[in-house]
Formats: structure tokens, C-alpha cells, sequence
């Protein structure tokens, strides 16, 4: 996957799809077995902080359903701490 860019995800049920995105938002248990190695634009997952480069929604999410989908992400960001004030 490259950065800045959105990526689809697709696969059949039980191939991994949720597992791996909860790796990379960095939400797996801490006490489960993980093999192999996950990285994230070329740093492994104990070398950078997920929740300022990622977040999971479940399945379940509850939106605003007024809003574009540039504005849903825009709300996101802002109560994740992403972006400023102003606007910006």
C-alpha cells in the first residue's frame, strides 16, 4: 500500500481484512501471538504511533448521515487530534 492514498480492502469472510487493519490502527490485544512482522510506510509497529497515522472504524460505525463523505472524514480527523482549528 502506498501512502496518502486510500486503499480498498477486499477479501472473503475470515481472511485476515479486519485483523490486519486493527494491526496497523495498532488495536490488536497486546497479549495475542503474532507472527511475522507488520509495518506501516517502512516502520514496524513499535516505531511509530498508530493513532496519529491511522484509525479503525468497526462495521457497527454510527455517522452523521448528512454529511459528504470529505466532510465525514474531516469530522474524524478533527476528534482525532489531525489538523488545526482554523481550519487547515
Amino acid at each position: 500500500m502506498s501512502g496518502c492514498r486510500m486503499t480498498l480492502l477486499l477479501g472473503p469472510p475470515s481472511s485476515g481484512k479486519t485483523t490486519l487493519l486493527l494491526a496497523l490502527a495498532g488495536k490488536l490485544d497486546p497479549t495475542l501471538n503474532v507472527q511475522g512482522q507488520v509495518s506501516y510506510n517502512g516502520y514496524g509497529l513499535d516505531e511509530f504511533v498508530p493513532r496519529k497515522t491511522a484509525a479503525y472504524v468497526s462495521q457497527n460505525d454510527v455517522h452523521l448521515g448528512d454529511l459528504t463523505v470529505k466532510e465525514t472524514f474531516d469530522y474524524s480527523a478533527r476528534f482525532q487530534g489531525v489538523g488545526s482549528a482554523s481550519g487547515n
